[in-house]
C-alpha cells in the first residue's frame, strides 16, 4: 500500500531513470501489482526511450484530461496501461506520459482528481481488482506547478539528486517548492527526503545537509544499465543483475516500508491527554 513521488531537476539527476528502475525491482506482495505514472509536465520519455517506440496504438495520460471532463477518469484510465512484466503476468504496468509538453495546461483541474485517484481507487479497489502501488514520475517541472498536488497524496516524495554543487543547486527550489506545498495543505514535511546518485565529489550526507533533508537511499552511478533505461536496447544477460538494478531492489523495498510507515503514522488513533479521573484510576500511557 505506497504511493511515491519522485522528483528531479536540471542537470540530469534521473528523476524517471529512478523510477523505472522502481518499477522494474518493486517488491510484489500479497499479490499486489505497481504502476509507474509518467506524470512529468514536459512529457514522458519512456515509451520512446526504454521501449524504443515498439508499443502499438495511441495511449497515455494525454488522454485522462478528456476523460476526467466527462467524468470517465477511473474507467479510462485502464486502457491506457503498457504492461512490463514478465511474459504471462500483468503486475507491472506504466502510464506513459504526455506527448507534447502543450497538453500539460489541459490537466491543471486533473492533476489532484489522479492523485486522489492513485491514493484511494488504486489503493483501495473493488472486489473483483487487485490493489496497486503506485509510483508517480513528476519529472523535473512536476515539483513546482499544478501536478505537485500528486506529490500531496503521495505517502512520501523523493527528490532525485547527484553528488555535485551544480545538482544540489538545482534541487533546492524543488525541495523548497515541495516543503511548502505540504505545509500549506496541513502535511509533514517529514514526508520528503533525497536518492542520491553517486556520482560526484560530495557525500551523501553533505547534500542532505545542504538540501535539510534525509537520504533514503543512494543509487550507484551505473551508465551502461543506465543507458538500457534511458535509450533501450538489450542490455545483456547481466542487465537484471547490474549494480543499478541490485540496489535499485533495495531502495524499492525501503520505499515501500518508508511509505507504509506513513501511512500508520497517518491513521494511528491520537492519544487524548490524561484527565484527573484517568489518573485516580491508575491509566498511564
Amino acid at each position: 500500500m505506497a504511493v511515491i513521488a519522485f522528483s528531479g531537476a536540471s542537470g540530469g539527476p534521473g528523476a524517471t531513470t529512478t523510477a523505472l528502475a522502481a518499477l522494474l525491482t518493486w517488491p510484489l506482495r500479497d499479490g499486489r501489482r505497481v504502476v509507474l505514472a509518467e506524470c512529468d509536465p514536459d512529457g514522458g520519455s519512456i515509451a520512446a526511450g526504454y521501449l524504443e517506440s515498439r508499443v502499438m496504438g495511441d495511449m497515455g495520460l494525454h488522454h485522462l484530461q478528456v476523460a476526467d471532463r466527462r467524468g470517465h477518469l477511473e474507467r479510462d484510465f485502464w486502457p491506457q496501461l503498457i504492461n512490463l512484466s514478465e511474459p504471462g503476468a500483468e503486475d507491472r504496468v506504466l502510464l506513459p506520459g504526455l506527448i507534447d509538453p502543450a497538453q500539460a495546461a489541459g490537466l491543471h483541474q486533473t492533476w489532484p482528481r489522479l492523485g486522489a485517484f492513485f491514493a484511494e481507487r488504486l489503493q483501495h479497489p473493488e472486489p473483483h481488482r487487485p490493489a496497486y502501488d503506485v509510483l508517480i514520475d513528476l519529472g523535473r517541472s512536476g515539483a513546482t506547478g499544478a501536478a505537485n498536488a500528486l506529490a500531496r497524496s503521495a505517502d512520501i516524495t523523493a527528490v532525485v539528486v547527484r553528488r555535485t554543487l551544480r545538482s544540489t543547486h538545482a534541487a533546492k527550489p524543488r525541495v523548497q517548492a515541495l516543503r511548502a506545498m505540504l505545509e500549506m495543505h496541513g502535511r509533514e514535511a517529514t514526508r520528503l527526503g533525497l536518492i542520491v546518485i553517486d556520482e560526484g565529489p560530495y557525500s551523501a550526507r553533505d547534500i542532505a545537509e545542504k538540501l535539510e533533508l534525509p537520504v533514503f537511499a543512494e543509487l550507484p552511478f551505473d551508465p551502461k544499465a543506465a543507458q538500457v533505461l534511458t535509450h533501450g536496447g538489450d542490455g545483456g544477460r547481466g542487465f537484471g543483475k547490474s549494480q543499478l538494478l541490485r540496489a535499485a531492489a533495495v531502495m524499492s523495498d525501503k520505499l515501500q516500508g518508508l511509505a507504509v510507515q506513513e501511512q500508520q503514522r497517518l491513521h494511528a488513533p491520537a492519544l487524548r491527554p490524561l484527565t484527573a479521573l484517568d489518573r485516580l484510576r491508575g491509566g498511564t500511557r
